[in-house]
């Protein structure tokens, strides 16, 4: 095992904000411009610097397409002919209340949306062309990076200010007071002290699935470890969790997933079940990435499920939205923190599980947990140190 701390005695300025938009039905949020305030003001070996993220992975400017989808697409623009149609299976409608909800999970946004672009937000005026630089930085991102397999490590940044620092012969930028361990989650309770001490405990769990599994027989590099519910199960989420804590587990539309969730995980965790949020994903012009659908298959949206230790009266409100532009990689998850802190304390102890990316002041734990914090996904914008420098001694 490795242990390292990095420390600096250097101060942070300025609040660090994801929420573009809010109604009474949600949030619009902006992960890239989180991305970049967290990392507004570091630190390196060589001085002081700003950094912002790779924003071409949040270059999505059109509904995502299948190779094959766009062929056919093109061919229907440049054919005068009626093109031949094939036979189709009478279509499968999902269960009723599965409907209802979608239909309600579908007003809410056009609501949101429609207030968020009456503000000035979204640009009709982007060139689509299915989301080609997304596309081609995410690919690239996989091949640079598949062969970086970080494990056994344990790190921290004591510091108030980000920190570019070299891991395993490797640069990273760390967030300011992050701790992280990049572990297996079976190794959970022989590393870390479950002493209840986390007001917030947030999980994205590598569901098994079919769409994974087909990925990765395919292209290693577009896959994950998966894990069975039933192992999901053990994670000593009750003896991590505060007496007043509250549980966010990140949730496809998978109907056995939420069974899980709902009979097995929240119970053994000791948690009541609060409320349940819906992250729609939508593209740079504020339309979703695909359709809203009434047969089984992809929605446009992902489930955040919400609890609380037993016995705790939090009125947490159910329904909310987040929206977003998506990242192009797999799983980079935006964060939650503002729209979860009003029902924390004022300085929460948040931990996250199956981490892909750190954040300030927060304990995260996973396999993949420096993943996004590669450096090579960040762009020095300039030495603050010496910006100062030659303004302060002008030639």
């Amino acid at each position: 095992m490795q242990l390292w701390f990095l420390t600096s005695k250097i101060l942070s300025s300025g609040l660090i904000m994801s929420i573009a938009f809010s109604t009474a039905d949600g949030w619009i949020i902006s992960h890239l411009e989180y991305l970049n305030n967290v990392y507004k003001n570091a630190t390196s070996q060589t001085g002081l610097c700003s950094l912002t993220f790779n924003k071409m992975l949040f270059e999505i400017n059109s509904q995502y397409l299948r190779q094959n989808q766009v062929i056919r697409d093109m061919q229907d623009e440049t054919n005068s002919l009626p093109s031949k149609t094939r036979k189709r299976k009478r279509m499968k409608l999902l269960p009723e209340d599965h409907l209802n909800e979608i239909n309600l999970i579908q007003q809410a946004f056009n609501k949101l949306i429609s207030s968020a672009k009456s503000n000035g937000l979204f640009c009709d005026n982007i060139v689509s062309d299915n989301n080609e630089a997304a596309r081609s930085t995410s690919e690239k991102f996989y091949s640079d990076t598949f062969h970086q397999r970080l494990e056994n490590l344990h790190g921290c940044n004591n510091s108030d200010e980000a920190i570019i620092w070299e891991a395993q012969y490797k640069k990273y930028v760390f967030p300011r007071r992050c701790s992280f361990y990049c572990y297996d989650v079976r190794n959970m309770m022989e590393k870390m002290k479950l002493n209840n001490q986390y007001d917030f405990v947030l999980l994205d769990p590598p569901w098994w699935n079919k769409s994974i599994r087909r990925k990765k027989s395919k292209s290693v590099e577009a896959s994950y470890k998966m894990m069975y519910n039933e192992e999901l199960v053990k994670i000593p989420v009750g003896k991590l969790l505060c007496s007043n804590g509250i549980v966010a587990i990140w949730c496809t539309n998978a109907p056995s997933h939420l069974h899980s969730i709902f009979n097995e995980m929240f119970p053994s965790w000791g948690i009541t079940y609060k409320a349940k949020w819906y992250w729609v994903k939508v593209t740079q012009m504020g339309n979703t990435i695909c359709n809203f659908t009434s047969a089984p298959g992809k929605q446009p949206y992902e489930l955040i499920i919400l609890g609380c230790a037993s016995n705790v009266n939090i009125n947490i409100p159910d329904s909310k939205l987040i929206v977003s532009v998506p990242s192009a990689v797999h799983s980079h998850k935006p964060p939650l923190i503002e729209v979860i802190k009003e029902y924390l304390p004022s300085e929460p102890k948040c931990l996250e599980i199956f981490a892909r990316y750190l954040l300030p002041g927060w304990t995260s734990w996973g396999l993949e947990v420096l993943k996004f914090q590669d450096l090579s996904l960040y762009t020095i914008l300039e030495n603050v140190k010496n910006t100062k420098e030659t303004t302060e001694n002008p030639d």
